[in-house]
């Protein structure tokens, strides 16, 4: 199922989140001791938004970023008044359907590139929106 977003999703806004404990730094590859002194204390909302007043999130439906870490189900921080460059992933409405996407320009040519070899690369026929960049993806393992 490709990645489409409606426009209830734009409904969700970023609230502030309470400070969490970061206690250090943990090997992902070659295990290694992991610090276990409390190192600081930061917000995930001031860690992952840069500017919040145009910032708000999408929760991700369907499997066309698979490729790019995006799950289904997962949620998005969009940003919106940047300029995207090539490679960005975007929030884009292409011909009347919302859609997340890389962010491709070949020339004068836009393409909206997907991260899944199921889908075909978008182009768009009549019109193309910008309503921002993806600039971070935040999953939930557990309940």
């Amino acid at each position: 199922m490709e990645t489409r977003i409606t426009a209830k999703t734009f409904l969700m806004h970023v609230c502030p989140a309470p400070g969490i404990s970061v206690a250090g730094a943990v090997a992902a590859g070659y295990p290694s001791p992991a610090e276990e002194e409390l190192r600081d204390i930061i917000s995930i909302d001031e860690y992952l938004i840069t500017r919040r007043e145009s910032s708000f999130l999408v929760k991700v439906s369907g499997d066309s970023m698979t490729g790019a870490g995006i799950m289904d189900g997962d949620m998005v921080i969009v940003e919106k008044g940047r300029e995207p460059t090539n490679v960005d992933i975007v929030l884009a409405e292409v011909d009347g359907e919302w859609t997340m996407k890389y962010f491709i320009r070949k020339g004068k040519e836009i393409v909206l590139e997907v991260a899944n070899p199921k889908y075909p690369t978008i182009r768009p026929r009549n019109e193309l929106r910008l309503g921002g960049i993806i600039t971070a993806v935040i999953r939930k393992y557990h309940l």
